[in-house]
């Protein structure tokens, strides 16, 4: 639901802006002859206000101008407001230091002017930052100043507001018995002051903890409710009935009800086409694709998966920025033809009076020309200073990105690539020794295998982490086949296990999830080879995969030196080097470290349960 929300408020967001050009165009206009600074500052910020949700980026500009002109007037309040919608520029760009800072600027002149409306705004937004960057106290802290400050003012409509934010908060912390608390103080608060709108919002809520607390007959009541009061005003939008049913048949399907889950679905969807919701209707059919993948229905569960692809790749498009794009090339073709208009007219009134001035007039021809030069010079100077400044910042990442790289790689190659070299040169050595015993020769025969494997899966870890800081590729996440990545890992440490007369099982329950093949492959390749680096000889070692209703898990287990849970903990922090294997193998440290960040590019999870004597179990759990 509330992904649904998100998408219906970009595609509004979207429309709103486009019908918004003209009126942007014009300002723009405006702003190139206005020569006023309160009005300049007034028409900067009604430009950054219509490019804030469409593109933040350009909103901070217009912002940073206009709060310069601003505290150049002393307009304070203004300011703050400026440096309010700077903070929520930089929220949605994920930039949180930065949007704190502005949030803090804009609190601190609210707090000097008195203004104890906006101020709790401010602290609320500020309690929404540590939110977003999971500083948990801290958004209690803030949410506790906003709540207390308003309970000063007993500003009804604000408190509703607040009590309901901070329900949602909780929900998402998956705290539903406090966010439920919260919500129903905005219910009774919102009835209190009848406010229509408030009420059904905090209804709807309070419906999705419920359904989030796995108490879908409580959820139902409150969905049921909320669309009785939509279909009961004959005049309620088509949009508000589309969500409601999407609501209430995503909790019939989580409680079992497939039918009724169905056609609670089929009548957001007709609403949805009805008036245009694509991203309600693409809702739709990924909630309606989950649905099937639990009913074992494959076929539809396909079907709606294509139908929410196909539904998405025509929504998110590159119109709007197409189209912000030529209103800024429009706007800079009618500068220019501003500027030869002011150059035409003024050459038409020194021809009309040359007779008189003719001399001044060439004077100050001459200045004029003179100075429009210099200044043009002076200004295309600066234009390719800053493009130089951002192409030099722009290297200077880059060489920094590519120097830790490089101490990386020294690093391994010095210290971890220098002990293979060593065994192998000792081997050749006494390959010709005829005096040495074959069960000696023998033996260094496979220590010097065993360290040309080690270096081989080494190096391919190196090249695969080296290739993913140098070009930071997006991971191609799609459904995969579960089974095929793990018979491929166990293929890779086949030879490996052998030597040591290691047995690899599978055991798969879960066939399919939402994750990159590859990566998938690599991490599992280094954990299998891990297990058998640390398993004795003649053991096992079961590969596993199974699932439950939000993801599907891959586990190894070996049976192994195990490990003390301080041992673990070290290793999920990276603060541990590589000890030798149960045979004196030799490793990196870069395997775990590799598989870690693979991990993290798409979302899954890594963790160990182990024991020491007793084997380990490396646990990875992906989306569905």
């Amino acid at each position: 639901m509330k992904n649904c929300l998100l998408a219906l408020a970009l595609l509004m967001a979207c429309n709103c802006f486009g019908q918004a050009n003209k009126e942007v165009d014009s300002l723009l206009k405006v702003l190139d002859t206005e020569k006023q600074d309160s009005n300049i500052q007034r028409i900067l910020s009604r430009i950054g206000s219509y490019y804030i949700d469409n593109n933040p980026t350009k909103a901070i500009e217009y912002f940073e101008r206009a709060s310069e002109l601003n505290k150049k007037l002393g307009f304070t309040l203004r300011l703050a407001n400026n440096y309010y919608d700077l903070g929520f520029c930089y929220l949605l760009k994920a930039n949180f230091d930065k949007s704190l800072e502005f949030y803090q600027q804009s609190a601190k002149l609210y707090e000097q002017i008195n203004d104890r409306h906006r101020l709790t705004n401010a602290y609320m937004s500020m309690g929404n930052v540590f939110f977003q960057n999971k500083d948990f106290p801290k958004t209690r802290e803030y949410y506790d100043r906003a709540e207390s400050i308003v309970k000063q003012t007993k500003d009804s409509v604000q408190l509703s507001s607040l009590y309901a934010e901070r329900g949602m908060i909780n929900d998402q912390l998956g705290q539903y018995d406090s966010a439920l608390v919260y919500l129903q103080k905005a219910l009774d608060v919102a009835k209190l002051i009848k406010d229509d709108g408030m009420v059904t919002s905090t209804l709807s809520n309070m419906g999705l903890s419920y359904k989030h607390k796995k108490e879908t007959t409580l959820a139902l009541q409150y969905f049921d409710t909320v669309l009785k009061k939509f279909t009961s005003n004959p005049d309620e939008s088509f949009d508000n009935l589309a969500i409601a049913y999407n609501n209430i048949a995503a909790t019939q399907a989580q409680a079992g009800n497939y039918p009724q889950a169905i056609e609670a679905f089929n009548k957001s969807i007709d609403y949805s086409k009805r008036q245009t919701l694509l991203s309600v209707e693409m809702e739709n059919y990924r909630n309606m694709a989950d649905m099937y993948a639990d009913m074992k229905d494959y076929k539809n569960e396909v079907l709606y998966l294509k139908k929410y692809h196909q539904l998405k790749d025509s929504i998110f498009t590159n119109d709007n920025k197409n189209q912000l794009t030529q209103l800024e090339t429009d706007y800079q073709l009618e500068k220019k033809n501003i500027s030869l208009v002011k150059q035409e007219t003024e050459t038409s009134r020194q021809k009309a009076q040359r007779n008189i001035f003719l001399v001044i007039a060439i004077g100050a021809a001459l200045l004029l020309g003179a100075l429009a030069f210099f200044y043009r010079r002076i200004r295309q100077n600066n234009i390719l200073l800053q493009e130089k400044n951002v192409q030099i910042n722009k290297q200077k990442d880059e060489l920094q990105t590519l120097n830790q790289v490089k101490d990386r790689l020294f690093s391994v190659i010095s210290h971890d690539l220098r002990n293979p070299l060593v065994t192998l040169n000792g081997y050749l050595s006494l390959a010709d020794n005829t005096s040495l015993p074959p069960e000696k020769k023998e033996a260094y025969k496979k220590q010097t295998l065993q360290a040309i494997s080690q270096t081989s899966n080494m190096l391919d870890n190196l090249l695969v982490w080296a290739n993913m800081q140098i070009k930071n590729t997006r991971p191609a996440i799609t459904h995969i086949n579960v089974e095929d990545c793990i018979d491929d890992a166990i293929g890779a440490a086949k030879a490996q296990a052998t030597q040591k007369n290691i047995h690899i099982n599978k055991d798969i329950s879960a066939a399919t999830a939402t994750a990159d093949h590859n990566i998938i492959e690599i991490a599992l390749r280094n954990i299998i080879t891990n297990a058998v680096k640390y398993s004795n000889a003649d053991s096992n070692i079961t590969v596993s995969s199974f699932s439950d209703k939000e993801h599907t898990y891959i586990t190894v287990k070996d049976e192994g030196v195990g490990m003390s849970q301080s041992k673990v903990a070290e290793l999920l922090n990276s603060d541990v080097e590589s000890t030798a294997g149960t045979q004196g193998e030799k490793g990196s440290g870069l395997g775990l470290f590799l598989v870690k960040e693979l991990l993290q590019k798409i979302n899954a999870v890594l963790s160990i349960e182990s024991e020491e004597g007793k084997g380990s179990k490396f646990i990875i759990a992906l989306a569905i």
